[in-house]
């Protein structure tokens, strides 16, 4: 059984290794429009993909979905309470979603923090406008190792930008406005 299943893996990468030859193949611009028309419809984690889709209640009982907010410049923040650099950029987000939502700005946090209870404390404490998700799989289908991260998504639904560590979310937001939608 293992030895099949090493097989199937062994063809999967023999059938990736020749369709890279082939793209490398058509070369040019070509090659290149190819590549930028498998992007815009591909699902990755990189910039020119569509992000994973996903759909989750947040804090206050909203189900967001990411597919709702097409045509709006997403800003997907991973984070956690006892995170200091996460902290950081509330006030970032905060004005991005009070500010700049006239723009087409829309702000998602996913909470990566394992206790809920903890997490609905610190807002409590210190709420914040936008919404927040708490579902670890989210995180998980982005594969968040370290946090905080934040993906500047475009108007035509694909990643503009990914931001690990603090960062100015706000001039990412703006590279991603001057962007005309595709």
């Amino acid at each position: 059984m293992r030895q099949q299943s090493t097989g199937h893996v062994v063809r999967a990468a023999s059938v990736a290794v020749v369709l890279v030859m082939v793209a490398a193949a058509m070369g040019g611009t070509q090659g290149a429009a190819a590549a930028e028309r498998t992007k815009s419809v591909a699902i990755g984690l990189g910039a020119g993909y569509r992000p994973p889709e996903f759909s989750a209640e947040d804090l206050s009982g909203t189900v967001q979905s990411l597919g709702d907010h097409t045509g709006n410049v997403v800003v997907l923040h991973f984070w956690a309470t006892w995170c200091p650099y996460c902290r950081g950029e509330i006030g970032e987000l905060t004005q991005l979603h009070m500010e700049w939502a006239s723009k087409g700005v829309r702000v998602i946090t996913i909470s990566t923090d394992q206790d809920a209870g903890k997490l609905k404390q610190f807002l409590a404490k210190s709420p914040v406008p936008y919404p927040v998700i708490h579902d670890p799989s989210i995180a998980d289908q982005y594969a968040i190792s370290g946090i905080p991260v934040t993906y500047v998504i475009g108007r035509d639904g694909r990643i503009v930008q990914r931001l690990d560590g603090a960062s100015d979310i706000i001039a990412a937001v703006t590279r991603a406005l001057e962007t005309p939608a595709a």
